[in-house]
């Protein structure tokens, strides 16, 4: 072997200086001759040349040095069993035989500037390689390049590695990927249909419903009035429990039909300029009967007279069901409050009562559908537990957020943002 590449069939003991002890040995007439062996120190300059010489046979890589002229001057074992080429055929031959025939023409140019450049580095970073073997065929390799100068001029180590295997698994690892998105993605479109579907189907049996009842509380209203003749103190108590349920059955409804015309997209807002308080007023007034009724009292804030642009009817049904929802948690003898701050762009809107709070691992959950908090001072539950889900989505509809501020025992602080300016 040659070109820095120690080749241990080359070394003898011959080739190596001084002689520190003498052997005797016959010579061809049968007379006794002395000749030198290796010193200490080129005995282990031996033996470490035949160490590398097995280290780089057995390297699992292949291993060729070329010259400037793109001859092959040594190949290791791997690079002869990668190639399918004897180590005879290999050198003295041009590396080119091992590049594919469409890429070869380019390649001596490719060869030229590396070897000009005169620095270690991987060969086609971001570009799939391919080597061919002695029958045509080709396989994916990476190749890292290393120049060394020497008397005949610059010679090049290439260390090339066959990543068949690993682009296989690769293959395999993205086709699954492509075949789990593509199920993810179909899955995902199947159940946006199915809830489509069912949205359009509770909007459907919710209208369905929400005729007859209208139907019975108005002719309950007119029962009351007493203009078909008297009616006895039995008849007035059974008249309003028939109104009180049917009112409440009509809201529990219209929270369905809301929620579900949101998620099918048919509810459209209507944005404009609109002065909060009026709202509040508004809101406040339709909740205060019931809010009395438990010895709750509703307060309105001195700071509610500011414009912001928003659906005025969402915002009062925004405002209703955080009302309700603090009256309803208040004990006798509590308070419930609406205020409001600009902040920036924004006005924050706080609906806060003194009530019996939430517990920390149930803040961040109470906006879910359907989820609903202990049970109310009265300890008989209510509602659905869709009124805070709809609060937040009609919220996020006009770009705002909303939160809760609450601890067990102390109360629970409502807070949503609604654009102070007209966005745009």
């Amino acid at each position: 072997m040659s070109q820095g590449i120690p080749d241990s069939s080359c070394i003898s003991p011959q080739s190596s200086a001084g002689a520190a002890v003498e052997t005797e040995k016959a010579d061809p007439k049968g007379e006794a001759r002395t000749i030198p062996e290796p010193e200490p120190g080129a005995r282990a300059l031996i033996l470490a040349e035949r160490r590398f010489q097995d280290l780089f046979e057995s390297a699992p890589d292949g291993i060729l040095q070329i010259d400037a002229a793109g001859k092959i001057l040594v190949a290791n074992r791997s690079a002869e069993q990668m190639f399918g080429y004897s180590r005879e055929e290999l050198l003295g031959s041009n590396v080119d035989l091992l590049v594919p025939e469409a890429n070869r023409r380019g390649h001596p140019k490719h060869r030229h500037e590396f070897a000009a450049a005169g620095r270690t580095r991987p060969m086609g970073l971001g570009l799939d390689l391919s080597a061919r073997r002695k029958d045509g065929s080709t396989f994916p390799v990476e190749i890292s390049l290393s120049p060394i100068q020497t008397e005949d001029g610059v010679h090049v180590t290439a260390v090339i590695r066959d990543v068949t295997e690993r682009k296989l698994a690769e293959e395999r690892v993205r086709s699954l990927q492509e075949s789990y998105m593509t199920e993810l993605e179909a899955r995902q479109k199947e159940a946006e249909r199915l809830n489509l579907l069912k949205s359009e189907f509770m909007a459907s049996i919710s209208h369905e419903l929400r005729t007859p009842l209208h139907t019975i509380i108005g002719f309950t209203e007119l029962l009351e009035e007493e203009g078909e003749g008297p009616l006895n103190e039995a008849q007035r108590r059974f008249l309003r429990h028939i109104h009180t349920d049917s009112e409440h059955l009509l809201g529990l409804i219209n929270d369905v039909l809301d929620l579900s015309r949101i998620e099918a997209g048919g509810l459209h807002l209507r944005t404009e300029p609109m002065i909060l308080q009026a709202i509040a007023t508004e809101a406040a007034d339709s909740i205060r009967p019931y809010a009395e009724s438990r010895a709750v009292k509703i307060h309105l804030g001195e700071n509610l007279n500011v414009q912001v642009f928003a659906d005025p009817m969402r915002v009062r049904q925004i405002l209703y069901n955080l009302l309700s929802n603090g009256a309803k948690f208040t004990g006798p003898g509590g308070n419930v409050s609406v205020d409001a701050a600009i902040e920036g762009d924004w006005v924050r809107v706080t609906v806060a009562d003194n009530g019996i709070g939430i517990a920390a691992e149930e803040c961040t959950r109470i906006f879910d559908k359907f989820y609903q908090v202990g049970l109310p001072p009265v300890g008989v539950r209510e509602g659905t537990g869709l009124g805070l889900a709809i609060c937040k989505k009609l919220v996020e509809m006009q770009r705002g957020r909303i939160w809760v501020e609450s601890e067990l025992g102390r109360g629970a602080r409502f807070h949503f943002t609604l654009p102070y300016q007209q966005l745009e």
